[in-house]
């Protein structure tokens, strides 16, 4: 194709909507690059504020947890000492149960001995003429 066979007319329009339509593409470019940065600026704001709020959300959890660690050590701190009273009373009890224990013993030989001096009394009984027990 030969340009000179072109009208100048058509030329001058050709150039006219290309440099338009580069204009528009600057123009998209800026608008486009304002938008950007108004929302990375956004974002930042709101990236920022999350971490302030992760910031204040850490420092109460930690307030919450530490709080939580003394009331759990003190609840454990009572357990330990029903658990000593408890072993202090089991120890009592099972003092009781060997005394109990040596009284049944001391019974059973009391039994016994009783029942060996009644088979006596009543063999001195036996042995004696004219005595009757009723």
């Amino acid at each position: 194709m030969d340009w000179g066979s072109v009208p100048p007319l058509l030329t001058v329009v050709l150039a006219s909507v290309v440099s338009l339509a580069g204009a528009m593409w600057a123009v998209v470019r800026v608008i486009h690059s304002e938008i950007s940065e108004r929302f990375d600026f956004r974002f930042d704001s709101i990236d920022s504020q999350f971490e302030a709020m992760d910031t204040k959300f850490d420092s109460r959890f930690d307030a919450m947890d530490a709080k939580f660690e003394a009331r759990f050590d003190a609840v454990d701190s009572r357990f330990d000492a029903v658990d000593s009273k408890f072993d202090a009373v089991t120890d009592r009890i099972d003092g009781v149960d060997k005394r109990i224990d040596g009284i049944d013993r001391r019974i059973d030989e009391f039994r016994a001995d009783f029942r060996t001096l009644t088979e006596r009394v009543d063999r001195l009984v036996e042995g004696l003429p004219g005595l009757q027990l009723a």
